[in-house]
């Protein structure tokens, strides 16, 4: 199965991607396998070096991405989370809860992003990932080269309140 969001799908050049739209009487039971096909997307591809056409619903999952955040309002999205925390409670936060989202199968996940805490401390199980700076974190809302990128960013905390 080839995972991939609206977006890369439609960035395809339009001569690989279509819809299908070719009635083919000379399927044998055409008639039962007709909405399979019909109106679904399509993409020439290549698979282990080979030309294939692949379909939405059998071979083809595309994901809607439109309304999902881009990484520069996701970065305003840090920002404004951390200045409200910093104007709320006067300090530098310890981490951040975030949506993250993984590169290979767009699968999402909530979990917490530390800034400025060392690992191998009594927090570590709670912790998903280390930032040294706050501007380190929001480079990580860009597609870069870790496996997954922030999605969408909650909130901010301190060390105490895990405790």
């Amino acid at each position: 199965m080839i995972r991939m969001t609206l977006s890369e799908y439609l960035r395809k050049p339009k001569d690989y991607r279509g819809e299908w739209t070719t009635e083919r009487w000379d399927i044998p039971n055409w008639e039962e396998e007709r909405e399979k096909y019909m109106g679904k997307r399509t993409l020439m591809t290549n698979i282990d070096g080979a030309t294939c056409l692949v379909i939405e619903g059998m071979s083809l999952e595309i994901i809607d991405d439109s309304d999902w955040k881009k990484p520069d309002a996701v970065k305003k999205e840090i920002s404004r989370q951390c200045l409200k925390f910093f104007t709320e409670r006067g300090i530098e936060p310890h981490y951040a809860d975030c949506l993250i989202r993984y590169k290979d199968n767009y699968d999402t996940v909530e979990v917490r992003i530390a800034i400025g805490m060392d690992s191998d401390t009594e927090k570590d199980d709670d912790i998903f990932f280390y930032c040294d700076t706050l501007e380190d974190m929001k480079s990580l809302a860009e597609i870069g080269s870790e496996d997954f990128y922030i999605a969408d960013c909650y909130s901010f905390g301190v060390y105490e309140d895990l405790l």
